[in-house]
This record gives C-alpha cells, sequence and structure tokens, in this order.
C-alpha cells in the first residue's frame, strides 16, 4: 500500500488549520505559527502534482490564492507570495508566504490568512462607487493652500480598487483601497481605506516615503568632483551631439522646479554643467550616476534589479523643497534651502529606490512597527551602496547633504539624534516611522559590525528577508524570524543574527524544522556500537529519535536497519549534521518498520534518525560496517601559488578525489585585496551555489570535509576586490 494512500487531505488534514473559522468573526492565522502542522501535511503529500495551496491553508471553497511573485533558490526550491482572494476580491493586508524544497514538502512559511470572512461579509457588491469613494478621498487631503503663487493643485498616479480588509477590531470589510501623488507645497501620496457599503474613512495616512559623459558633482560639503576623473563616466546615450540622461537602467529627468516631467535631460556632449544651486555643483549628475551605483548594487549583490521598472531620477522638484521621497514611480529629489543641500547623495539616492524595492516586494505598510522597518530597510541600502561603492561606512543617513555638523539618523547611536529609539522595549505607537527605524538601523549594525561579517553580508540577509519572509504588516519579532531564515537560507550563522537582534530587544528565531531551527543535539547516550542491535524503540506519531554512531576512516559496508514492532517509522541517515524531512543521505520511507540504508562514505559521525510516521513500539535499530584500512590512497598537499583574481571575476580549480578519504581541506591565504573561497563537489560555484563558502574579510578562508564525496571537487575563487599574490592550499588524508 502507498504510504500517500493512507493520508485523507481533505478531510483530517485541513481540519488543523480551518479550525479557526467556525469562529463568530474573521480571524487572521499567522503561517509561521502553523509550520509543523504544514510541514506534516506537505511531507505527506509530495507525490501529488502541482499541490492546491489554498487547499492546503484550509481555505473556504469560495476563496483561493493567486500568485503574486516566485523566487527561484538555486538548489531547486521555490518560494511564492500569494495574495488571498475571497469570491475573485483581493484580501489586502499580509500576503501568504510559502517557501517549498525541491521535493515539494513545505520549508516554512510566512505571512498570514484570515479565516471566516463569510461570517462577517454577506454581500460584496458595493453600495459607494468607486469614484464617489475616490472623490471623498481627494477631497478630504486637498491642501489648505496651493501649491505655488500661480499653480493649481495636480493629482497622478491615482489607483482604487474593491478589496476585503480586517478592520482593527478584527471585522472583515468590503472596502476600497485608494493611493494617489498629490502636488503641493508639501507633496504627499495619501493611502485611503474606505468602507464600500457606508463611505466611513476607515485608515488613512501618507505613504510618501521620503528620504559615457562627464561633469562635476557633491556639494560645499563633500567638496567637488568630477565624473570621468574621481569616479567613473556618466552612462548616457547619445544622439548626434546631445548626450541624454538615459541607459538601460537609470533615466534622469530635470523637472526645472515644477512637479511634473518625463522626458530625460539632454545636454551637448561631452560634458554636462546644469546646474549649480544651493551649494551643489551638479545634483542631475550626481542623481544619474549614483541611481547606476544602486541599481549595480542590487544586480550584483542581490542578483535582481531593484525594480520592475527603469529607475526614473526626477532632480530639481518644486522650489526650496527639502526632502527626497519615492512615489510608486520614480525617485524624486528637492533642491533643498536652509537645511539641507539638493538631496542626491548616494545613500539618499539608495534610500529612496529601496523603498520601491520594498514596496515592490514585501509591501511593508508605511505606519508602526512595519512602517519604521520600512525605513530602517532603505537607511540599510544607504550604508549598503556606500560600501559597494568605496568600501567604507559612515553609519550617518544624509550626512553629505545635511548643511549643519552631524545627520539625519546614526545607525551606530540611534539616540544620538535626540529623537530615534534603539531598543523594541522603548517603541510607542504614534511615533514617526523616521525615529522607530533606529531598532532594525542598530540591529543591522550589530550584525553588520560582528566578526566574520560585513555590509554587504548583512545586507543581502536582509535583502532575502525582504523579499521572500517580509509581509505587510510583520512585526518587528516577525521580521527577525524572518531575518534568521534567510541567513539560515544563505549558511550564514544564526546564533550571530540573533545576538544582533536580541540586543535591540527583538526576539526571533528560525523556523522550526529548518537546519537552523533550533533542533536538540543528540543525547550522548543515544550511541549505536558496530553490530550491537538497540531495542524496544517507541515514540508517538511526529516525534522522532535520533542516534549517533562513529565509523572510522576506510570502513565498507555501512548500513543502518530497522525493524520489528508496531506502528510505521521512517529511517534517515545523514554523515556529520542530523538528517531533517529534506536533508538526508538515506531515506527510508516505505510503510511500516522494516527498513534499512546503505551508504558509502565512511569517516565520521553518521546521524540515524527515526522519524514516527504513526505512534510505534517495540522498534529494533542496528548499525554496522566493516573495518579497512583507508583504502589505499595517497595523501593530497598541493599548493598554488601567486594567484591573481581582478574584481568581480572568478578564477577556477578542480581536485579529483578517489572514495575513502577522511579529510579534504581547501585553504586559502595571503595576498592583497579580497577574495572570496568557493568549494563544490560536482559542478563550479556561483554565488547561490556551493558546499562551502565562508565569506570572511579578507584571504585568509579555509573549507574543510569529512569523508568526502568520490569525483570532481571545484575550487573557485570570486574577487570582491582585485586581489594579487594569494596562496591555494588543497590537502586530502585517507
Amino acid at each position: 500500500m502507498n504510504k500517500i494512500n493512507k493520508f485523507i487531505l481533505s478531510t483530517i488534514a485541513l481540519s488543523i488549520l480551518s479550525s479557526t473559522t467556525t469562529a463568530t468573526a474573521a480571524q487572521k492565522t499567522n503561517l509561521r505559527d502553523n509550520i509543523q502542522q504544514l510541514s506534516a501535511i506537505s511531507s505527506a503529500t509530495t507525490s501529488i502534482t502541482a499541490p492546491n495551496t489554498a487547499q492546503l491553508l484550509g481555505l473556504a471553497s469560495n476563496e483561493g490564492l493567486s500568485v503574486v511573485k516566485t523566487y527561484l533558490d538555486s538548489d531547486g526550491g521555490v518560494t511564492t507570495r500569494y495574495q488571498q482572494m475571497f469570491n475573485d476580491i483581493p484580501v489586502i493586508g499580509d500576503h501568504a508566504i510559502i517557501s517549498r524544497y525541491s521535493d515539494g514538502t513545505i520549508k516554512n512559511a510566512h505571512g498570514a490568512v484570515v479565516y471566516g470572512i463569510t461570517t462577517d461579509i454577506i454581500n460584496t457588491t458595493p453600495r459607494i462607487a468607486e469614484k464617489t469613494a475616490l472623490d471623498k478621498a481627494k477631497m478630504l487631503s486637498a491642501p489648505a493652500s496651493p501649491l505655488l503663487v500661480g499653480d493649481s493643485v495636480s493629482v497622478e498616479n491615482e489607483t482604487s480598487k474593491l478589496a476585503i480588509w480586517q478592520d482593527e477590531d478584527g471585522v472583515a470589510r468590503l472596502v476600497y483601497e485608494i493611493s494617489f501623488l498629490q502636488h503641493s507645497d508639501k507633496p504627499s501620496r495619501p493611502y485611503y481605506i474606505i468602507d464600500a457599503q457606508t463611505g466611513e474613512v476607515l485608515k488613512h495616512f501618507n505613504n510618501l516615503q521620503t528620504a559615457d559623459a562627464t561633469g562635476f558633482g557633491g556639494n560645499e560639503k563633500t567638496g567637488k568632483y568630477h565624473y570621468g576623473t574621481d569616479f567613473g563616466y556618466l552612462n548616457v546615450g547619445q544622439s548626434g551631439n546631445n548626450c541624454i540622461m538615459n541607459n538601460t537602467n537609470v533615466k534622469t529627468i530635470n523637472l526645472n522646479h515644477g512637479t511634473n516631467g518625463s522626458s530625460a535631460f539632454s545636454f551637448t556632449c561631452p560634458e554636462n554643467t546644469v546646474k549649480s544651486i544651493n551649494g551643489a555643483f551638479s545634483p542631475l549628475n550626481d542623481a544619474h550616476y549614483f541611481g547606476g551605483v544602486v541599481f549595480d548594487m542590487y544586480n550584483d549583490w542581490i542578483n535582481t534589479a531593484p525594480l520592475s521598472f527603469q529607475l526614473k531620477m526626477r532632480v530639481h522638484y518644486s522650489k526650496d523643497y527639502e526632502n527626497a521621497f519615492w512615489d510608486g514611480t520614480a525617485m524624486t529629489f528637492g533642491d533643498g534651502e536652509s537645511y539641507f543641500y539638493p538631496l542626491v547623495s548616494l545613500d539618499v539616492s539608495a534610500h529612496e529606490v529601496s523603498h520601491g524595492f520594498t514596496e515592490q516586494n514585501s509591501g511593508l505598510v508605511y505606519e508602526a512597527k512595519s512602517g519604521g522597518l520600512n525605513e530602517a530597510f532603505s537607511d540599510m541600502a544607504g550604508e549598503a551602496a556606500e560600501f559597494f561603492m568605496s568600501g567604507t561606512n559612515d553609519w550617518q543617513v544624509g550626512a553629505q547633504i545635511f548643511k549643519g555638523n552631524g545627520a539625519l539618523r546614526y545607525m551606530d547611536e540611534p539616540t544620538r539624534d535626540g529623537k530615534s529609539i534603539d531598543h523594541q522595549s522603548n517603541y510607542n505607537s504614534g511615533m514617526d516611522v523616521h525615529n522607530t527605524s533606529g531598532v532594525y538601523n542598530k540591529a543591522f549594525y550589530n550584525l553588520a559590525t560582528t566578526v566574520g561579517w560585513d555590509t554587504k553580508k548583512a545586507f543581502i540577509v536582509y535583502a532575502k528577508a525582504n523579499q521572500l519572509y517580509w509581509s505587510a504588516n510583520t512585526n518587528w519579532d516577525e521580521a527577525g524570524n524572518g531575518v534568521m531564515d534567510a541567513a539560515c537560507d544563505l549558511g550564514y550563522s544564526t546564533d550571530e543574527v540573533k545576538a544582533s537582534l536580541a540586543a535591540v530587544g527583538i526576539n526571533s528565531n528560525a523556523s522550526p524544522g529548518t537546519s537552523c531551527g533550533g533542533t536538540t543535539p543528540p543525547d550522548s547516550k543515544k550511541i549505536l556500537e558496530n553490530g550491537v542491535t538497540v531495542t524496544g524503540l517507541g515514540t508517538d506519531s511526529g516525534d522522532e529519535i535520533i542516534y549517533t554512531m562513529e565509523v572510522p576512516a576506510g570502513a565498507s559496508d555501512i548500513r543502518f536497519s530497522m525493524s520489528g514492532g508496531n506502528g510505521d517509522a521512517d529511517l534517515y541517515v545523514k554523515l556529520g549534521s542530523k538528517p531533517t524531512n529534506r536533508i538526508y543521505d538515506c531515506r527510508s520511507y516505505a510503510v511500516g518498520n522494516e527498513e534499512s540504508c546503505d551508504v558509502t562514505a565512511s569517516g565520521g559521525t553518521y546521524y540515524i534518525r527515526v522519524k514516527a510516521y504513526s505512534a510505534f513500539s517495540g522498534l529494533s535499530l542496528v548499525g554496522s560496517y566493516t573495518t579497512g584500512s583507508g583504502g589505499g590512497n595517497d595523501v593530497i598537499d598541493r599548493t598554488e601559488s601567486n594567484i591573481s583574481v581582478d574584481r568581480q571575476q572568478w578564477k577556477h580549480f578542480i581536485q579529483e578525489l578517489n572514495g575513502g578519504y577522511a579529510s579534504f581541506t581547501v585553504t586559502m591565504s595571503g595576498g592583497s585585496g579580497d577574495v572570496d573561497l568557493y568549494v563544490q563537489h560536482g559542478a563550479e560555484s556561483s554565488p547561490e551555489r556551493y558546499d562551502c563558502r565562508p565569506y570572511d574579510l579578507g584571504n585568509d578562508e579555509r573549507c574543510t570535509f569529512d569523508a568526502p564525496k568520490a569525483g570532481t571537487w571545484y575550487i573557485d575563487l570570486y574577487g570582491y576586490s582585485t586581489a594579487s599574490d594569494v596562496e591555494l592550499n588543497i590537502q586530502a588524508n585517507p
């Protein structure tokens, strides 16, 4: 009998998650709280083709999920963001985020779904027209005074849609979600949720998220610099004698003190001198160049463009405007006045672009704790861009455009500005998101300055969390969970991430069931000896028993088997670490308890996991091997010297190994610059695919493998910066 046939998805499993639907009002359920049940259901249905995720989550028949975005991992896994639907109407708020291993089983889950909507909403036909709701929002947000003398108020980027939204009392309501960009002496991006039956305004806040040619750039504080000499050339298009600030990645627009415009700025080649203003030498040049730097950083580090469309940098907005903002379509920069120089520094440019990255990925709501996290991520991106361009950080936000001494915010010491907080315990509702950003700014600083970490490594982790694991209303502890899961995915130390978060009062953990999920190490008393049978084993459904066995180098005929008793257990075996539902060297997954695993690699600690598919008792377990002499392999001790690697380039080496080696060690050392060591069996490494990547500062890195697999090993060196005189040592011992 196939094991899948023992599992009834539609009745038994769904009751685990859908029990909340019997409540008297809609209820929001965080998926991470149900990860163990989801994993159990998923594990038992791995042979089902394209499983219905909505059914897996226990949604009602008139509900469903619409795919928002899909992210593919290098190991074949996939993370999918879903929009919950009710009668084909989107349920706004959090996404449902499901990450699966390549075999279809669930790795982790984030976000939330709302159950029991039908208890609150019977009729989905609105009484209020969409245009009526939009006009009401415009009227309520109209400024008391016009934009500028002689100007009228202008509105653009209007969006409105019918949706389901759970209010602060937990009641599901039929609403219109409305947003638009409004230009006035203080531009804004009003966001409204209006009841589609009564016209009541249920929620409102300002969603305006602030913060090869040549030419001069900089300002009186930074000093004047020249593109093409001090920095790279401006990447522009050309038509005849005209240079146009437009390339595949970035378009720069001169608003010329207006509020609208979409044409790329052009000038007579090869040098742009337009224009000096408010102490800056050419904000247009700075915006165009820094936009390219930000694009390159995301492309090189995160392997994605920052936005789903070309970056549009709009410069010289309005008159004496002392801010910059993301409006959902473009980055816009004022020229400043008394407090600021034109706001086109590298960190401010990266900040605004990264508001777009957040909007197009996690969609963090721009208020409360999610708003503080939204701001913090953009501040992180500003420091990341500085590190990408110069290799250093000042940990100050906006220092280069701030006319006075100091900066807008301080990531290493958030309270220094007299307004920001640096610990979750100091948070109060109603605080400005720019001030609450201090908590995660300090957490990021803590991580980036931890030994073995740097700004690049920390930002990659946070960007992955933003892409894969944060949702619109993620709170700070939940966000930390996502950061830890991202670090786990990348093979980094989650202990160091946890410590950086705990220092600012954030209590987070990696998802249970992952390789970093805090599983308890095996009991030292549960040790198998060669050929000695352990009897009388038993445990409850879903639980597991872990044993270890030491196998010497050169051993052969390695076998683990179990038999007898009642119930149904499954056998998992892995060399060097505890196996999981997905990660193992051998898995025997049959009906009953007569199961065995034969393995070939030797020389190390084997972990044996007996998992209760159903409760079992009276089971026997034995491990055995035949001792050998090490297989007759010769010691390998190979050195490659005087290695040079250019920045962002690879240099590849290979090493063939026979079976039977006890250890394999690759050591890189010496020289100048910074090279990253990657090692992988069977194929060349990539930034996303490797068996070992220490990823330390400098060139002193090492990868060690116990009982390495036979075959071709690829040793790959990547130039984080240009490096020379590096030495590589490759050793294998029988």
